[in-house]
């Protein structure tokens, strides 16, 4: 938080991580149009990445763990599969967040680009390997582009309305 605002409590940061996240994911089930034609960004990968870079401390592998898990039974996934990539990923940027913060949201950008789409790969080879129907490419790609493309707006959200800076800007500020 910044100098006119004092810094919430850790578990109180947590708290509203887990109900932006529990939004995010009743979001991605509100359909975009008629029959389907645009395809929702995955906003709980976003908020958890722009989170984990933001505020490590306050995103607990717990919380992560729990909305991944309730996102996959709430969109049908399979069980565990989803909630297995948000972790990594998270703990990908988790262990990268200094440089991250330090570095230009370009960076930022493209790095989440990339840990989602090594995630979509992931999960289409889990799903191949046990002989199960995935999202055909083009449909993979749509909603890579999706997420890419919303990750900015999120960003904005959480840095301007919930003035959720990097911890060491915070510090810096006062």
């Amino acid at each position: 938080m910044t100098a006119r605002h004092a810094a919430l409590p850790r578990f109180l940061e947590t708290a509203i991580l887990v109900g932006l996240g529990v939004v995010a994911v009743g979001a991605a089930l509100v359909p975009l149009g008629p029959g389907g034609a645009l395809v929702p960004p995955d906003l709980l990968f976003g908020l958890v990445v722009a989170w984990v870079i933001r505020r490590p401390a306050t995103a607990p592998l717990w919380a992560v763990l729990g909305l991944g898990l309730f996102a996959d039974l709430l969109m049908s996934r399979p069980l565990g599969l989803g909630a297995l990539g948000l972790v990594l990923a998270s703990e990908w940027f988790r262990a990268r967040a200094g440089r991250l913060q330090s570095a230009p949201f370009l960076l930022e950008w493209l790095a989440l680009g990339l840990a989602f789409s090594v995630v979509l790969a992931a999960m289409q080879v889990a799903l191949t390997l046990v002989f199960a129907d995935g999202p055909g490419l083009a449909a993979l790609a749509r909603y890579a582009v999706a997420t890419l493309l919303a990750y900015p707006l999120i960003v904005f959200g959480l840095t301007w309305c919930l003035d959720l800076r990097p911890a060491t800007a915070a510090r810096g500020a006062r």
